[in-house]
């Protein structure tokens, strides 16, 4: 069970009304705090400031009851046995990038993991979609290659 401030609430539901992604604001220990949760994953950017992605469990977070003034305790909530397991760690921001309904580009992937590319197209075939059951789809547009996951059978 995890405590979060109502300025940190508002942060997840700005991200989540936002199509799951906001700039992320200047408040550093704050995003620390979101990003050890596993409440947002940061997403490095070339230019201009970082990204920053909702979870499932930030939106689970910011869809909560208002019921504590100050605080707010977050528990975890059953899981469907139907659904694919979330991962935790790298994977996890991979599945969350790949969520994205633009999907996300191999470089992008590689930048929020620290991965290579080629590990980065290994956790996809291998850890993604034999492992967990993910169904993953490219498509080309731009001249650059995006990944995205998507429901039902893969492509």
């Amino acid at each position: 069970m995890t405590s979060i401030t109502n300025n940190q609430i508002e942060l997840l539901r700005t991200a989540a009304a936002d199509s799951g992604a906001i700039d992320a604001p200047d408040d550093a220990k704050m995003i620390r705090s979101l990003v050890k949760q596993g409440l947002l994953i940061p997403l490095p950017q070339a230019e201009g400031p970082s990204r920053l992605l909702i979870t499932e469990a930030g939106r689970e977070a910011a869809a909560a009851p208002d019921a504590a003034p100050k605080t707010r305790s977050v528990a975890s909530s059953p899981r469907d046995p139907a659904a694919p397991l979330t991962p935790k760690g790298k994977l996890g921001v991979l599945v969350a990038l790949l969520r994205d309904p633009d999907g996300a580009t191999v470089e992008a992937m590689s930048a929020a993991t620290g991965w290579q590319a080629h590990s980065v197209r290994g956790a996809m075939s291998g850890g993604l979609k034999k492992k967990l059951g993910f169904s993953i789809t490219s498509e080309k547009t731009d001249g650059a290659r995006a990944y995205r996951i998507v429901e039902g059978p893969a492509a």
